[in-house]
């Protein structure tokens, strides 16, 4: 079912023109129409609701299966037909659609034996894709016509021209293959397997080494792409932030420079690679204005729109603009696809939520009476336990500090003496002196409250080691910006003024 609606999503907003053709052999009530429009216009109905809408019986299931199969098919079908030169369609995209859906038309032609109209189409299309850089449609097309000239025509002047093509972009195209290669390793390694980014800093110098000179010989848009984000992602494993500002810089003023390459995803790609730096950086303006651009370039209630949405309600906690990230939390979580993220990205937002159930219960923001915020259980988000996964360690950290300050501002002081042990543990088996080193540091701060019997004077004595601690070591060199989503010095504050009159 998931398929079909990302397909109706595609084609639907293209107001497809031939898109009766999806009913080909049907009249306008068949059932394949149906199943069409209701998805069109409702696609939260359940599967269930829906077989016993289409088919009654002992096999409605298998029918509807095949009803479904049939419509997939149609609406691949109807994907060629889609009209790319709309207003809702940049340069790129629309010549990005339209080279791809020509060179599959020039294999089925040249199949077909309509040799004079697959080569007219090659030539022009090649023409459109050397002005776009589409390198894999320029080296199969360049094969197509080499072929022609060379054993059809005989032409040796235009065997020549094409064979050199050939040459050409087959290094540009095994250059873009190996920048993907390396981009997708370096993403594999630190985003998908949760590994600390530090372990292959010398790993990323090398390939990023090696795309710099790639660059230097061979230009085309997949290779600038992938290259400038490989090189970007050597200076993020090493922290070195204001690097990676600078290497994104230098991706923006190349898409920048060539207006036909300027692709929603290129510049979108580098400016979302900036905000964490920023922020970092304590140039919270800068990200702020960062992220708003980024939302100019996503479609709301998409995956890329949630990142977004929550580095900047990160960038608004750090500038302690804390009604205004509480207006984000409002905006992200009444967007209607909320609820079919990613757990991931939901777990992020029940974090986020706690924090300002915590702000609202300081006096911190102003809650409507029927905001939904103020129905979150409390009691419920202190007995979470968290999973010790190393790819969720920012969350556990997130919810086990929150915890504490939690029951610390509701002065359940024998509850925080039953965690510190636990508290102990968690610090001694999965925080070290790397990304995690000032969690460990605020942490260890958390546990002299029992030891100073919960008295601001002691508790600010017994915690100034781990406090001159944390301050050695900024938030700038945090590797994650997430892991720090309310800066501990500011958290501490609010520590020390839950502990007034104690």
């Amino acid at each position: 079912m998931e398929e079909l609606i990302q397909l109706i999503k595609i084609i639907s907003p293209n107001k497809v023109k031939s898109l009766e053709l999806v009913y080909s052999g049907q009249g306008q009530g068949s059932k394949i129409q149906q199943l069409y429009r209701s998805l069109a216009e409702d696609d939260s109905t359940p599967e269930e609701e829906l077989v016993s809408k289409f088919y009654k019986g002992r096999n409605r299931k298998v029918y509807f299966n095949r009803l479904k199969r049939e419509l997939k098919g149609r609406l691949i079908n109807t994907l060629f037909l889609i009209d790319a030169g709309g207003p809702g369609y940049s340069e790129v995209a629309s010549a990005y659609y339209n080279c791809y859906k020509n060179s599959t038309a020039i294999k089925v032609l040249l199949a077909r034996g309509a040799r004079q109209v697959a080569i007219r189409l090659a030539e022009d299309t090649l023409k459109h894709a050397e002005h776009f850089e589409f390198t894999d449609v320029l080296l199969s097309l360049s094969k197509d016509l080499r072929f022609h000239y060379g054993t059809i025509l005989g032409d040796k002047k235009m065997f020549d021209l094409f064979n050199s093509k050939v040459g050409h972009y087959s290094q540009v195209y095994l250059a873009e293959l190996k920048a993907e290669e390396y981009y997708t390793s370096l993403a594999l390694t630190f985003t998908v397997s949760g590994a600390a980014k530090t372990e292959f800093t010398g790993q990323a110098e090398r390939y990023a080494l090696e795309m710099e000179k790639a660059m230097a010989q061979y230009h085309s848009y997949r290779l600038n792409l992938y290259a400038f984000t490989v090189i970007a992602l050597r200076y993020e494993m090493a922290n070195d932030h204001e690097n990676t500002i600078a290497t994104c810089r230098r991706a923006v003023a190349y898409f920048e420079n060539k207006q036909h390459l300027a692709s929603r995803q290129a510049l979108f790609n580098f400016y979302f690679r900036m905000i964490p730096g920023y922020a970092l950086l304590g140039r919270i303006e800068e990200g702020t204005e960062a992220a708003l651009q980024c939302l100019d370039w996503v479609d709301k209630g998409l995956f890329n729109w949630f990142r977004v949405m929550e580095f900047l309600f990160i960038l608004y906690l750090h500038s302690e603009k804390y009604q205004s990230a509480y207006e984000v939390y409002k905006e992200v979580t009444e967007q209607k696809h909320f609820s079919k993220q990613y757990s991931a990205i939901q777990e992020v937002w029940y974090i986020n939520e706690a924090y300002l159930y915590y702000f609202m219960s300081m006096g911190i923001i102003e809650v409507g009476e029927e905001d939904s915020i103020r129905k979150f259980r409390a009691s419920r988000f202190l007995n979470e336990v968290p999973t010790y996964a190393k790819d969720k360690r920012g969350n556990n950290i997130a919810i086990l500090i929150l915890q504490v300050l939690f029951l610390l501002q509701q002065q359940q002081y024998g509850k925080i003496i039953d965690r510190v042990e636990s508290l102990r543990t968690y610090t001694h088996r999965y925080l070290r002196r790397d990304e995690t080193f000032r969690s460990n540091c605020f942490i260890k701060m958390l546990t002299q409250l029992p030891a100073a019997n919960f008295h601001k004077v002691a508790v600010i004595r017994r915690a100034r080691k781990y406090w001159e601690k944390l301050q050695s070591v900024g938030i700038i060199h945090n590797q994650s910006l997430e892991l720090e989503a309310v800066p501990y010095e500011k958290l501490w504050q609010f520590v020390l003024e839950s502990l007034e009159g104690n």
